[in-house]
């Protein structure tokens, strides 16, 4: 007779073999999820294992510390909104057009990946932790990839001149904040195209200044 530990769903998932990149990134996906809803100060693998409905050590075999495994939930984030950066900003369009594509791809995320966003306004306020520096490492390369669009526009006479582009930069990075509360408080979508507006307005000034 089964014991109702073999009956349980999670013993079924637990017994279900999987290709390590699977499992690996099933894994991630739960670490995400669970990091999303604990704080990266909380998580810990043993939730992540019940998350996955696997085995506590399948998680350390995987992420062998918590060093490990907060440091493998930070590199997806970072993966995520950099790859969004440079593909978007791969584009030939004008400067200012290139820039609310990114801002509206940016909240359009917050709602399809949520824990990334979580995830990732946790780690942006995470001042006195160990993993604060890495942060501050993602931040600047989010700012060069924006700088350089800025100041191609300003080149090309689609952004103003009179800002400095690394300043526009950082206040556009800065906004990033907010569309995300704005879109977890679930404001509606003509609020957020107005703030979008207001925000490629106000930042990248007219072009003939």
């Amino acid at each position: 007779m089964q014991t109702q530990e073999a009956k349980s769903p999670a013993a079924k998932r637990r017994r279900r073999r999987l290709a390590p990149d699977v499992r690996r990134a099933q894994l991630m996906e739960c670490a995400l999820r669970v990091f999303a809803r604990r704080g990266l100060g909380e998580a810990r693998h043993a939730e992540i294992a019940d998350e996955a409905g696997v085995a506590v050590p399948t998680v350390f075999f995987y992420f062998p510390t918590r060093e490990a495994l907060v440091d493998a939930v930070l590199q997806e984030v970072d993966r995520f909104l950099i790859d969004m950066a440079l593909k978007i900003h791969a584009s030939d369009a004008p400067a200012d057009k290139v820039m609310l594509d990114h801002i509206v791809a940016f909240t359009d995320s917050v709602e399809t990946h949520p824990d990334h966003a979580r995830v990732w306004l946790d780690w942006s306020t995470a001042i006195r932790d160990v993993v604060w520096p890495r942060y501050l490492d993602f931040q600047d390369r989010m700012f060069d990839i924006i700088t350089t669009t800025l100041q191609r526009g300003q080149l090309q006479g689609d952004i103003s001149r009179q800002f400095d582009a690394a300043d526009q930069a950082r206040l556009l990075v800065g906004s990033a904040h907010m569309l995300a509360q704005m879109k977890f408080a679930g404001q509606p979508r003509e609020k957020l195209e107005q703030f979008f507006r207001t925000l490629v307005g106000a930042v990248l000034g007219p072009a003939s200044s």
